[in-house]
């Protein structure tokens, strides 16, 4: 019986600095994660709107061929973006998304704002994030 104490009396601590450290190393609940996929939910309108207004901004400043291939973005409170494009999966295909970013960055920075921006092929899969 005293040893039985002794050992669920030895083990609560441990098991207390475990829950701490999964505590301190979860996420908290107002951040949101960089999905590996491009998500499904949001607005079409809205994001087919940003794509466009990217292209235009592409035309506007030679960059055309950069955001040609872009299809939806979505914008997040939390100042990321997510970029869907036509990108298949070429041997280039991380570097064309590393311009579209840098592209998206400069438009963004046009229009006062900072933001980090994670580009996704045609598939649904993340290339790059910045």
């Amino acid at each position: 019986m005293i040893i039985r104490r002794a050992a669920a009396l030895m083990a609560l601590p441990v098991l207390t600095v475990c829950l701490l450290a999964t505590a301190c190393t979860s996420e908290a609940p107002e951040e949101s994660a960089v999905p590996e996929k491009f998500p499904a939910v949001g607005d079409s309108a809205d994001m087919k709107s940003d794509a466009k207004a990217l292209r235009d901004y592409g035309k506007a400043h030679r960059l055309a061929r950069v955001t040609e291939d872009v299809e939806r973005i979505q914008e997040r409170t939390d100042g990321h973006a997510l970029i869907s494009t036509d990108i298949g999966a070429e041997d280039d295909a991380v570097g064309k998304a590393e311009k579209v970013a840098a592209a998206y960055r400069a438009y963004a920075k046009d229009r006062g704002k900072t933001v980090s921006v994670t580009v996704y092929n045609v598939y649904g899969d993340s290339l790059v994030t910045r």
